[in-house]
């Protein structure tokens, strides 16, 4: 079986110029923890809710919050995205796909093509939904 028949085809992108309190609000209303980043309709990096998480004061939203606290919200995606990435095609065999993300500590693989065009994203979820289930979870919309 091979990454496309599972890979999630929906994507949510952001741009590199986007700020951290963008990132703080799309990680707040959805299920998933990754973002991919597009510029000129390439990938260029990955930004998980973790970044987000490591870039934030503890003391935002407190009440006893600093201008340095708040000033941290201003930083951009490019600041703070992942750009070192682990790319796989959409023919790319499942398992192929596990031994990367397990080898390279990472929990999703955009799927792109020869021009890094953004087709989707596959996750250790789907992977492992597919494992236990045998399902198609693209049938399901399996967020990442």
């Amino acid at each position: 079986m091979i990454v496309a028949n599972i890979m999630t085809k929906k994507v949510h992108t952001v741009a590199p110029e986007e700020k951290l309190s963008e990132l703080r609000a799309i990680f707040s209303q959805v299920n998933y923890r990754h973002l991919l980043v597009e510029e000129n309709d390439k990938l260029i990096g990955v930004v998980s809710d973790r970044d987000v998480l490591a870039h934030l004061s503890p003391f935002i939203d407190t009440g006893s919050e600093r201008a340095s606290d708040r000033s941290l919200l201003e930083l951009r995606v490019r600041e703070i995205m992942s750009n070192k990435l682990v790319t796989i095609d959409s023919g790319t065999l499942i398992d192929s796909a596990s031994i990367l993300l397990l080898e390279n500590h990472i929990s999703c693989l955009p799927v792109v093509d020869a021009e890094m065009a953004i087709e989707g994203v596959i996750s250790w979820k789907d992977i492992l939904q597919y494992h236990v289930y045998g399902v198609d979870t693209t049938l399901q919309g399996s967020p990442f």
